[in-house]
């Protein structure tokens, strides 16, 4: 899609301007983005910096979610635009650049939250599905986890007492987010939460993230492993430098997670590996396959564990299938777990893993839709750039731009999309404006 992405922006004919929300004499509240564009409609509610507002877009009432990362200013009240501005009530957005001195933030204790007092309390935030999208660097990345971070401390706290289980199941994805996972890991989430691993399918990206984790708990089909990089191409193994980058790189998030080098190492190239388990519990390991007691990785092989054989080297803590199984095997007769019953989940969802479920699936239907919004695109601008008419001609930008803010909003959900198919949002931008220049220019 990378190319056709390209190639389509490359021959666009004209530029199109961010469409702007237009605005009510009767809105009650606005909400300024950080990119300058407004809307204007009923803000129904903030929390953990994220803003919820009701728009009417062509007559149609939408609900829109907008991430921290977007909101510069929040305004209720404002009355009619020639209103005095007295009268509104405005919230800044908190500066980016400015880095905030830690509070320590004791579990809700009010409002959702229930269970017996004084029990521990615990939230599952799911790290990939296979039906809304599992890959490391798309539908997996830290970017998402950051922006859930002030929920996941409001529901249960940022002292340590609070039990954050990472679900994860994804059959991996870009090298590049390893590092950034691991880092908001182990800088974000281990000084303020126990941080449980609860693998169902981690493979190659996924289990290389999850390394960081030390208290690591599989399914009973749990998968954990087949770690091998590769460059740009499923046929095509990261070799020479690259490759021992990568193995660095993963010794060291080893060290994060309390595991031997070796097993990573295993899981990456063929190194053969063994262990024994001595009578106090700890194991020492071999790389070879005949020091060991317990044969972990033959030669010419690449590692590979299942809950059982996870278990019997103790790199598993457990095996646990419900949340019931999961609670006993951390050591706990109750927890206090947080969030709501819904339909065809095992565990209660959050407001923080809702934020995540909706985060795959806005970026599942963004990738799905992203070549059919610059096909329709194109040939609306080409179509505009022919038309005589000028009230035909600006008829057919306003159709364009509203495709366009389409994108922008795939983008402004999910930047990593920016990054893979433009080297980055500065290149989505420069995109953008370039579609504007020209737009101004042939609007003339």
């Amino acid at each position: 899609m990378l190319n056709s992405l390209r190639m389509m922006c490359l021959a666009l004919v004209m530029a199109l301007g961010l469409a702007c929300t237009a605005t009510s004499a009767f809105a009650a509240d606005r909400v300024t983005l950080k990119d300058g564009s407004v809307l204007e409609g009923k803000v129904l509610r903030e929390e953990g910096g994220i803003v919820w507002i009701k728009v009417s877009v062509g007559g149609i009432e939408q609900e829109r979610m907008l991430l921290p990362s977007e909101v510069k200013l929040v305004e209720r009240n404002v009355g009619d635009t020639k209103s005095d501005s007295k009268s509104a009530t405005k919230t800044d957005a908190k500066s980016d650049d400015k880095i905030a001195t830690p509070v320590i933030v004791p579990a809700d204790t009010t409002e959702s939250a229930k269970g017996t007092p004084g029990v521990p309390r615990a939230m599952v935030i799911t790290m990939g599905d296979k039906e809304k999208g599992d890959m490391v660097g798309i539908y997996m990345t830290a970017y998402s986890i950051q922006e859930v971070l002030p929920l996941i401390e409001k529901e249960i706290g940022n002292d340590g007492t609070g039990i954050l289980v990472l679900r994860i199941n994804s059959g991996g994805g870009y090298l590049m987010e390893i590092q950034k996972l691991s880092d908001m890991i182990e800088n974000e989430l281990k000084p303020k939460f126990r941080v449980v691993g609860w693998i169902e399918f981690a493979t190659s990206a996924a289990a290389m993230t999850a390394h960081a984790i030390e208290e690591i708990y599989f399914t009973s089909r749990g998968e954990y492993g087949s770690c091998t990089g590769f460059a740009g191409s499923a046929y095509r193994p990261v070799e020479g430098l690259g490759l021992q980058e990568v193995l660095f790189q993963m010794e060291k998030i080893s060290a994060r997670g309390k595991h031997n080098p070796l097993i990573m190492r295993a899981m990456q190239i063929q190194q053969p590996l063994s262990a024994t388990v001595k009578p106090d519990g700890t194991v020492e390991w071999y790389p070879d396959a005949k020091g060991g007691e317990i044969v972990v990785n033959r030669d010419n092989e690449v590692l590979s564990f299942n809950s059982v054989e996870a278990k019997a080297v103790k790199f598993s803590r457990g095996t646990a299938d419900t949340l019931e199984e999961l609670t006993k095997a951390m050591g706990y007769n109750e927890l206090n777990w947080v969030g709501d019953r819904l339909p065809g989940i095992a565990w209660p969802v959050s407001k923080a893993e809702k934020f995540q479920m909706d985060f795959r699936s806005k970026t599942l239907d963004g990738q799905n839709s992203m070549d059919a919004i610059f096909r329709k695109y194109q040939r609306t601008v080409q179509e505009a750039a022919a038309a005589q008419d000028r009230t035909v001609r600006s008829g057919l930008v306003g159709t364009a731009r509203r495709e366009l803010e389409r994108l922008e909003a795939i983008i402004r959900n999910n930047p990593r999309i920016a990054l893979i198919n433009w080297n980055g949002e500065e290149g989505f931008r420069e995109m953008i404006d370039e579609q504007k220049r020209i737009l101004r220019d042939i609007l003339r």
